[in-house]
């Protein structure tokens, strides 16, 4: 049986300004980089026999401080990075809303109807596309052992949307895992379970 470990990242500085990131990189905060390392602590005696981080900064600074010293490689995936925002990377919410309204209230509340082509952004429905190749490559990679995989808020919804076997019209009610959040998946013939959602036991 293959688990999955997906978790979030850290803090990031724009997490608090309430910045949109989606590809740009911000840094962990000083919370960001405890709230990993107090996970590291917590999944000590796991053995991962697979590590998988999305490529941007924040993703793999959280991968790195969680491994610590162990002697483990990092496997980048590509579809596990954060929605592309396009323009709208690294202005506050307010902005966004203020130039785009209605794709602001799209975004939070109907992902059947964002439309970021305004701004060059990706749709909902790219994201679900480009998350589904994601987990058919861990499952074609791995057939058995604990797998970790760090990732971002939106593409975490994703990934779990696809997991419950949700449609699109569902995505917006998925909620966002906190940073550093696990949640647990098993995965068995050919089916996904999710054992434990957005669990932060380790921040208590």
């Amino acid at each position: 049986m293959l688990r999955i470990y997906f978790v979030r990242h850290g803090e990031t500085l724009w997490n608090t300004l309430k910045i949109f990131q989606g590809r740009s990189n911000s840094p962990l905060t000083d919370l960001g980089i405890s709230q990993a390392k107090k996970l590291s602590e917590h999944l000590k005696d796991l053995n991962f026999t697979k590590i998988y981080s999305s490529p941007l900064d924040r993703a793999m600074s959280t991968t790195k401080l969680i491994i610590g010293n162990r002697d483990l490689e990092i496997t980048p995936i590509e579809e596990f990075q954060e929605i592309a925002m396009g323009d709208v990377e690294g202005i506050p919410r307010e902005e966004f809303e203020k130039n785009y309204p209605i794709e602001y209230h799209n975004f939070w509340n109907n992902a059947v109807e964002y439309n970021p082509s305004a701004y060059s952004g990706e749709s909902y429905s790219e994201v679900l596309e480009r998350v589904q190749k994601g987990l058919d490559k861990i499952v074609s990679e791995n057939k058995d052992g604990n797998i970790l995989v760090i990732s971002h808020g939106v593409t975490l919804k994703a990934i779990f949307n696809i997991i419950n076997n949700k449609g699109i019209d569902e995505f917006s009610k998925q909620p966002v895992p906190e940073n550093t959040s696990t949640t647990i998946v098993e995965y068995e013939n050919n089916k996904f379970k999710i054992i434990k959602f957005s669990d932060t036991e380790h921040l208590k």
